[in-house]
């Protein structure tokens, strides 16, 4: 990446090339040099939604998240994961990076993680229960 712009491109390529992504919205997005954010809401094929949330810089042609959130629900409001570094659990052995699992109260250790890796997951668990479904 050269520049925050380069990388909302990639991004949302990313968001249009992903066969779960139904519809699509950008909510805010800035790009400024080599700083910027996103905040884009996607509904996806089974109904469920995820609101991403990324603001970032380009250093040295390398991406750097300093702040990022990735909310996934399903179509009837109910949390599926959402993963953040917001500061809020320091008992969390990652912290402040977390994921709260299938309830607000579920907060469990995870690794910091990007647009890209959430919208693989997306993909990968999204079909393997159109898969699942087919067979019930």
């Amino acid at each position: 990446m050269k520049n925050a712009s380069d990388y909302l491109v990639h991004v949302k390529a990313l968001i249009t090339l992903n066969r779960q992504v139904v519809h699509w919205v950008v909510v805010r997005e800035e790009a400024q040099g080599d700083v910027g954010l996103f905040r884009y809401r996607l509904t996806l094929r089974d109904g469920s939604l995820l609101e991403m949330f990324e603001r970032f810089q380009i250093a040295e042609e390398r991406l750097q998240v300093t702040k990022y959130s990735f909310h996934w629900q399903g179509a009837d409001g109910q949390l599926h994961r959402r993963w953040d570094n917001a500061a809020h659990h320091p008992e969390v052995p990652t912290h402040p990076h977390h994921v709260h699992d299938s309830t607000e109260a579920n907060v469990l250790p995870h690794e910091p993680i990007s647009a890209e890796e959430v919208l693989a997951i997306i993909a990968t668990e999204s079909t393997d229960q159109d898969k699942q479904s087919k067979y019930e």
